[in-house]
């Protein structure tokens, strides 16, 4: 049979190339649970394990470079070890990591972002996404005195209970009781009306609209024309606190996709690319909204603590960071975007496929359907098989790549490295395609 075939043979190729890998993994597994620490890095037959990264490449246990187009799921947009950065850690902690005070350090950071995003009057450091989405919810129902929350359907906003459960593939909720999602709504992505039905229906009991610009690991679903304006003006119509979660999606443009797409927010969540590699989440919004926290403005302020927040080493690494990835960066960074998925687009009509590449700026996903990606419900159809294959398959032939077809470029990247990701892509295509036309010929054009 072709699929057992391939998928042996592509299976069998990665346990012959890193066995070293599996040789970790088995040790890892008597420490750690299923031997990955973060869901996301298992995968069959059995995890990579990295041994350092330099620039655009990172080196496994076995001497293998490959080029890395998962850039730590979006957290890296300058590559691996990037002397600016590296400089303000290594001279930053030999100051001293963390004092538990404000500082100058927090002062430049907070000062450039307020710059940057249009939503941003103010704003309060965290440690992750998770964290930043948890306490934007937690000032939003502060501020209005509602606990209501809406989000999307495919729409990711960290791992606290209350955003967890979900539609989107692959979200496990287990062990989340029901009574953390009673306050939670849920509307499709890209339904305009089910969520002005919704924030119409629920206004007097709901705090805020939690939204992605676009669906980032949901698989990069951009919004259609008019639905974040129409987001916005149902929300301030209805006195409902508009939320966006731009931590995976502030990379594309100086100001987030809240300054692309011209709509602001009442709050805003960013991270990953912010903390120059370090762990960070920040939230914030309009002043009157975030002046909650304030002991000059009130006498019981909501409380907002955290060992690490403000952490020296990570607000002198994202100053590092941010100070670089400025308008000419980021163009540079799109245009890497726009050349690969021109190629792509190619590749895949080339080898008479009918399957999409969503894209924005430096983010791309492949999905194997047939029809437009635009809902979750479209991207909950992608052959799942096919995403694993091509998943190892990349990684036999040097290309570091996240299993569900997503893609994320660095900064650090050049044109000659897109086209060798093309030509690896085009590869593997091809080394599917008598899989996909034995079981998958609806992904053919006819």
């Amino acid at each position: 049979m072709i699929e057992t075939r391939i998928e042996n043979e592509i299976s069998q190729t990665y346990t012959d190339k890193f066995p070293e890998c599996k040789k970790r993994h088995d040790d890892l597994i008597n420490y750690i649970p299923g031997g990955a620490t973060r869901s996301l890095s298992y995968f069959r037959p059995h995890p990579l394990h990295i041994e350092y990264g330099e620039g655009a490449y990172v080196y496994t246990p076995e001497g293998h470079k490959l080029l890395d187009v998962t850039n730590a799921y979006g957290a890296l947009i300058h590559g691996h070890g990037d002397p600016d950065i590296t400089n303000a850690v290594t001279e930053g902690i030999k100051k001293g990591s963390q004092f538990s005070t404000p500082s100058q350090s927090q002062a430049k950071l907070a000062k450039l972002l307020c710059e940057r995003v249009p939503g941003f009057d103010k704003v309060r450091f965290v440690n992750s996404g998770t964290e930043a989405t948890l306490f934007a919810l937690r000032t939003a129902r502060t501020y209005t005195g509602k606990d209501k929350i809406l989000k999307m359907s495919g729409g990711f906003h960290g791992t606290h209970d209350c955003v967890a459960a979900s539609t989107k593939k692959n979200v496990i909720t287990a062990g989340i009781p029901k009574g953390m999602t009673e306050d939670m709504l849920e509307v499709p992505f890209n339904d305009a009306d089910a969520l002005e039905k919704a924030v119409v229906e629920h206004k007097d009991v709901l705090a805020a609209v939690i939204m992605e610009p676009f669906l980032g690991a949901g698989g990069v679903v951009l919004p259609v024309d008019g639905y974040l304006e129409r987001a916005r003006k149902v929300t301030q119509e209805n006195g409902v606190l508009l939320i966006f979660d731009e931590i995976f999606s502030f990379r594309v443009h100086p100001g987030g996709c809240q300054a692309l797409y011209g709509v602001t927010p009442d709050l805003t969540t960013v991270g990953k690319v912010v903390g120059g590699g370090l762990p960070i989440g920040v939230f914030g919004g309009k002043a009157e909204v975030m002046n909650i926290f304030c002991h000059e403005n009130t006498d019981r302020p909501l409380y907002h603590s955290g060992t690490f927040n403000g952490y020296e080493t990570v607000m002198q690494a994202g100053y590092a960071a941010m100070s670089k990835y400025d308008g000419a960066a980021i163009a540079r960074a799109n245009a890497l975007g726009d050349r690969f998925q021109a190629g792509l687009k190619r590749v895949i009509d080339q080898n008479g496929l009918n399957i999409q590449s969503n894209q924005i700026g430096s983010l791309l996903n492949i999905h194997f359907v047939n029809e437009p990606a635009t809902t979750p419900e479209v991207v909950l159809k992608s052959e799942e098989k096919l995403h694993a294959l091509m998943h190892l398959s990349l990684l036999n032939k040097g290309v570091f790549n996240i299993p569900r077809g997503l893609f994320i470029l660095s900064c650090v990247l050049t044109d000659q490295e897109i086209d060798f990701l093309v030509d690896k892509i085009d590869e593997t295509l091809k080394e599917l395609l008598p899989l996909i036309q034995e079981k998958y010929n609806h992904l053919l054009f006819e």
